[in-house]
C-alpha cells in the first residue's frame, strides 16, 4: 500500500513527542496582501493589515494575519495614552497539508487560547504545535491562535488601565474573530465545529467563554487551569499580572497599560485594596463569599467554580477535557487501570490541599491541581461526563503538549487508556 507524505510525517512527530524532543521546522515566509488571500478581509469590526505565509515542511502551513479590531482597545475614563487604539494584533492559524478552501466536507476549527505573558505564537515557539497536530490524525481541522493579551484574563474589562483605556478580549474573540475566520476559511460555521482550548490563564478563558457561550463551542479543553477567584492566591497572581503587565500586547507595552489605584493622584500602597481594584477592573464589582468560615472577595459571574454549581458546563458531557498537575505522588506502578485513567478522581497520595495556598504568593501547579480536584468533583456530582487527568507535571511546557494531545485524541478521536504525566 502507497504511503501518503503525511503519514510519514505523522509518524516522524509521533516519535519525536515519544522521544521528548521538539523540533520546529523552518520556514520561509511569504507575505501577501490581505485582498489576495482572504475573501473578507474586513469584516466584524476586523480590518486586516498583512498576511504572511509559512509552509511547513509537512505541507502544513502557518498563516500569520495582522489585523486591527475596533474591540482592541476602547477609550475609558479619560483621554486615551495612546494613539490610535486600534493597535495591531496578529492571530496565527494553522492549516492542514491537505487544507481545501473549496472542499464540501468543511473543517473543524480548534481555538488555543495563550496563557499568561504569553501571546499567540506560545504554542509554535515554546512547543511544535505542527508535529503535535500531524500526531493526531482524528483531528480533521484548523487551529486558530488569537492574541489574547499577556494578562487581559480574557474579559471585556469593567475598568481601565492607567492609560485611560481598557481591552474588550471577549467581544474581539467571541464576536469579531470568529464570524471573521468563519468567513474567511473553510469552516464549520457553528458549534458542532467549534473547539476552545487554553493553558493556565488561557485555561481559565476556556472556563469561563465555555459557560458564557455554550451556543459557540461544543468541545473545550481546561489545561493547569485557574478555577476559582476565592482562592487568596489566585486573587494575588490576578492582581500582579495587573501591575506587571495589565492590558499589555507585547513587554514593550506595560507602562499606561498597567492598573493601579490612586487616591488625589497618588498611588494607593494597601496591596488589599488594589488587589480588590484590579479584579473589580477585570471582572466588574465584587460581592462576597464564605470559604471554610471566611469571607473573601468573589467575582461569581466569572468564576468556574460558581459556574459549574450553575450548570453551566452540562452542554460540553462527554467532550470536555480537564488536565492538571502537581500531584506530589502517583501510587502503584505504571498503567494501573484504576488511576489516572481519565474517569476516576484524584488519589491522596496526590496530596490535593485547597487550604495549602493561604499563603502562597503566586498559584502554583500544587495548588492549581488542588482546586481542578474540586472541580471534577463538582462535575462529576452533577453527572457532567469529562475526562479529568491529573499527573506529577508542573505549571511548564514539559507537561503541556503532551495534555493537548490527550485531548484532541479524546475529543476528536478515541481516548488514550491512561493520561499523560502518570
Amino acid at each position: 500500500m502507497r504511503r501518503s507524505p503525511r503519514w510519514l510525517a505523522r509518524a516522524l512527530a509521533g516519535l519525536l513527542l515519544i522521544a521528548g524532543v521538539v523540533v520546529v521546522p523552518a520556514a520561509a515566509a511569504q507575505a501577501e496582501t490581505c485582498s489576495t488571500t482572504l475573501p473578507l478581509a474586513d469584516g466584524y469590526g476586523i480590518a486586516c493589515v498583512r498576511v504572511d505565509r509559512h509552509p511547513q515542511a509537512d505541507g502544513s502551513e502557518l498563516r500569520d494575519v495582522t489585523m486591527t479590531s475596533t474591540a482592541i482597545f476602547q477609550a475609558s475614563g479619560g483621554t486615551p495614552a495612546i494613539s490610535p487604539l486600534a493597535q495591531p494584533i496578529t492571530v496565527r492559524i494553522y492549516l492542514p497539508d491537505d487544507y481545501d478552501p473549496d472542499r464540501s466536507a468543511r473543517y473543524h476549527s480548534l481555538y488555543l487560547i495563550n496563557g499568561g505573558g504569553d501571546n499567540y505564537d506560545e504554542w509554535t515557539t515554546k512547543a511544535d504545535l505542527v508535529s503535535l497536530m500531524a500526531s493526531v490524525p482524528a483531528y480533521d481541522g484548523i487551529v486558530v491562535m488569537p492574541t489574547g493579551g499577556m494578562t487581559g484574563w480574557y474579559s471585556d474589562w469593567a475598568g481601565r488601565t492607567d492609560g485611560y483605556f481598557s481591552p474588550k478580549w471577549e467581544t474581539y474573540l467571541i464576536s469579531q474573530l470568529i464570524p471573521w475566520i468563519d468567513a474567511n476559511f473553510n469552516t464549520i460555521a457553528d458549534r458542532s465545529g467549534r473547539g476552545l482550548a487554553g493553558i493556565s490563564m488561557g485555561g481559565f478563558g476556556t472556563l469561563k467563554y465555555a459557560a458564557a457561550h455554550p451556543d459557540v463551542f461544543s468541545v473545550i479543553g481546561a489545561i493547569s487551569p485557574g478555577t476559582d477567584l476565592r482562592a487568596p492566591a489566585a486573587q494575588r497572581t490576578i492582581s500582579n499580572s495587573m501591575w506587571l503587565s495589565g492590558a499589555a500586547i507585547n513587554l514593550l507595552d506595560r507602562g499606561v497599560y498597567r492598573v493601579n489605584k490612586y487616591e488625589n493622584g497618588i498611588l494607593v500602597l494597601d496591596q488589599d485594596q488594589q488587589r480588590r481594584y484590579r479584579l473589580d477592573t477585570l471582572f466588574g464589582p465584587h460581592t462576597t463569599a464564605v470559604v471554610n468560615g471566611t469571607t473573601v472577595d468573589d467575582w461569581p459571574s466569572a468564576n468556574p467554580a460558581e459556574l459549574v454549581t450553575e450548570g453551566k458546563y452540562a452542554p460540553y458531557s462527554g467532550k470536555f477535557g480537564l488536565y492538571a498537575g502537581g500531584c506530589a505522588d502517583l501510587p502503584g506502578p505504571p498503567n494501573r487501570p484504576e488511576y489516572a485513567n481519565g474517569h476516576q478522581p484524584a488519589p491522596a497520595e496526590c496530596a490535593y490541599d485547597t487550604n495549602a495556598d493561604a499563603d502562597a504568593p503566586m498559584a502554583g501547579e500544587a495548588m492549581l491541581g488542588a482546586y481542578a480536584s474540586v472541580f471534577d468533583t463538582t462535575l462529576t456530582s452533577l453527572g457532567v461526563d469529562h475526562r479529568y487527568c491529573y499527573g506529577t507535571g508542573g505549571h511548564d511546557w514539559n507537561s503541556w503538549p503532551a495534555n493537548l494531545v490527550d485531548f484532541l485524541q479524546y475529543a476528536y478521536g478515541t481516548a488514550p487508556a491512561f493520561c499523560p504525566n502518570a
